[in-house]
């Protein structure tokens, strides 16, 4: 197993040392901006700090492509359960159980070539066996803190690792935060694991080198807001950490470690990984924070919105392009800063920087935005869209139309933005017609990105759906049923659970939304083929062709012209009412005098073409335009 080299020396510098630890499940193209960042304020702070991206070596060690597919596979905490033998021993139920009360785990297995006997194998030979690796190969006892960055599948991991650490060496001080030490999560698990010392509750960005700073002078740390102490066999905690709010003030995060135990593992060879770098750019979410979207739990207590500045966003960007010959970046954001479209990204293209992005936005861009972050460098987005029908979206909250989302998924593949979206169902107050029409939408717009997933929304802890009154039609609600088959009986699991099994009243039996999973299955294949949809329009000078190329039943070449053909392409950019697209045509050269009936009679011909969508009276047109510089 490799491990970077201990660089300190019996110095007074290095009396006080730290160490931050990534575990799997992180990904393994882009190094943890929780590690880079958090060793960027310590070192700041004075404290020599070194970074263990672990998960590296469990990459290495299984192969990537299973460990990536592990990664991306959130059935039933399958990661979680893993590691349990090697964290918890004998204190958990057998493999017999798990794969009894889930056998979607099998089917998963079979997809990835592999079979439940390999997953035991993993469970009790090798997870363990990594686990004592990842004790002997770092000079543990060097450190004075080690802190484990925990969010999605990684507790477990961690968990493991800190009890052998602390075993072996209970001078060192075992520090535990991020996204699954949030709210009450974080006592809990200091309540349930006695070998974890203090847990950081909210952000860390003060907190961590404060309680440095504390540790190293032998200072008091009861008043310190956002942490969770173990004092005289009790655990006190402070409550939630205090927001950030001055991002500019924050240092570029280190992530030298990272590539360098990358390439010695050899995973820098790796053909199919598109290596990128995290970089924060906000926090918080500022649709979320007028109108939290019902089922999501993202942000725990940190929703408020702030963000840096373009000028300190590029300055960092620069950097650690320059820094790591890496140009390709993921922001860790929830949602874009709008300002950003006519200052980052326009500053970007102006200066012809040539990075390229992933970022979370909201799907209500238009057309000139999209094309504006496509020239900024933005080519991968996930834009939030997780319903075409816009009463579902209003039970949401999502604050946005089918027509908007539609138009978004238009306009992002025209500008060869790929769209990573879902499909969610199971919301209180939603209807068969809601999801009848929604197919009837899917079917028309399958020359667009397909949904990557699709099912039933989760129960997470922090959602509005979560946090109910007692007039919630939610009832029943408790821990995932999976969380008891990776921890132990003693652990409280409904304080430290952060997707819960339910009841809910006033939603559709599954069997209802098959026809769309049917239709999402059948167009990611022929989305994966050789000639996937598509549906183009080319003009002359007075007429329009739109090549309809969607399936068997919708092959051919429509021809339109004069005013007809401008009706079509009035409704291109965005969607149009009748009256509006009245006074586009009145404002032609040619003065076209066209009757509102006629108008309206022209746009609902075209629905029942299948080339255009309509809602309120508002109509949009479906075709992209053939010309690459529209």
């Amino acid at each position: 197993m490799y491990h970077a080299p201990f660089s300190g020396q019996d110095t007074t510098a290095d009396t006080f040392r730290v160490a931050l630890v990534c575990m799997p499940f992180h990904l393994t193209a882009r190094p943890a901006i929780q590690l880079g960042l958090l060793q960027a304020i310590a070192e700041q702070s004075g404290f020599a700090t070194d970074s263990y991206h672990l998960n590296l070596n469990l990459a290495a060690l299984l192969g990537t492509d299973l460990y990536e597919a592990m990664c991306g596979n959130r059935t039933q905490m399958m990661c979680e359960w893993l590691f349990s033998v090697a964290a918890f021993g004998d204190a958990v139920p057998d493999d017999e159980a798990y794969f009894q009360a889930f056998p979607e785990i099998e089917h998963w297995a079979a997809e990835t070539g592999k079979d439940v006997d390999y997953l035991s194998h993993l469970r009790h030979t090798v997870m363990p066996n990594f686990i004592s690796d990842c004790l002997m190969t770092v000079p543990w006892e060097r450190y004075k803190i080690v802190g484990f960055s925990s969010s999605y599948q990684q507790n477990v991991a961690s968990l493991a690792l800190a009890r052998q650490i602390k075993e072996h060496f209970p001078e060192v001080q075992i520090i535990f935060g991020g996204a699954n030490m949030e709210g009450q999560m974080g006592p809990a698990y200091a309540e349930a694991f006695p070998f974890i010392d203090y847990v950081v509750v909210g952000e860390g960005d003060r907190v961590f080198p404060a309680l440095l700073h504390a540790l190293a002078a032998h200072e008091s740390i009861e008043n310190l807001a956002g942490l969770v102490q173990r004092k005289s066999g009790s655990v006190i905690s402070t409550g939630q950490a205090p927001l950030f709010r001055e991002l500019d003030l924050l240092p570029t995060p280190i992530y030298d470690e990272y590539f360098t135990r990358a390439r010695a593992l050899g995973l820098h060879h790796q053909k199919d990984f598109t290596w990128s770098i995290p970089f924060e750019s906000s926090r918080g979410c500022w649709w979320g924070q007028r109108h939290h979207c019902t089922f999501c739990g993202l942000n725990g207590n940190n929703i408020h919105y702030r963000t840096k500045s373009s000028a300190r966003v590029e300055s960092e960007l620069a950097e650690l392009a320059k820094k790591y010959f890496i140009t390709s970046f993921q922001a860790v954001d929830n949602i874009v800063d709008m300002k950003y479209i006519n200052g980052l990204f326009t500053s970007i293209r102006e200066t012809k920087a040539d990075y390229q992005f992933i970022y979370e936005t909201k799907s209500n861009l238009t057309a000139s935005q999209l094309r504006t972050l496509y020239q900024g460098g933005v080519r991968f987005v996930q834009p939030g869209i997780e319903s075409l029908s816009t009463h579902v979206l209003q039970l949401m909250h999502k604050g946005c139309t089918m027509l908007q989302n539609v138009r978004f998924l238009k306009w992002a593949r025209y500008y060869k933005i790929r769209t990573n979206w879902n499909l969610l169902w199971g919301f209180p107050g939603e209807t068969i017609q809601d999801y009848q029409q929604q197919l009837s939408i899917l079917k028309l717009i399958s020359y667009l990105d397909p949904p990557l997933g699709f099912g039933r929304i989760w129960l997470e802890r922090f959602s509005p759906y979560f946090e109910r009154d007692v007039t919630s039609p939610f009832h029943d609600v408790h821990p995932q049923k999976s969380y008891s088959y990776v921890y132990p009986i003693t652990v409280p699991l409904e304080k430290i659970a952060y997707f819960f099994d339910y009841k809910v009243e006033n939603t559709l039996e599954d069997k209802e939304y098959q026809p769309t999973i049917d239709w999402v299955e059948e167009w990611q294949r022929r989305w994966c083929s050789q000639c996937p949809d598509t549906l183009f329009y080319r003009r002359t000078r007075d007429c329009v062709f739109i090549d309809d190329n969607r399936g068997s039943n919708r092959r051919g070449t429509h021809a339109f012209e004069g005013a007809v053909a401008l009706i079509y392409e009035s409704c291109g950019e965005t969607a149009q009412t009748a009256e509006q697209v009245q006074e586009y045509l009145s404002n032609k050269p040619d003065g076209y005098r066209y009757d509102l009936g006629d108008i309206i009679a022209t746009l609902e011909h075209f629905c029942q073409l299948g080339l255009m969508l309509s809602e309120d009276g508002r109509y949009l047109s479906l075709a992209l335009p053939a010309n690459p510089n529209w």
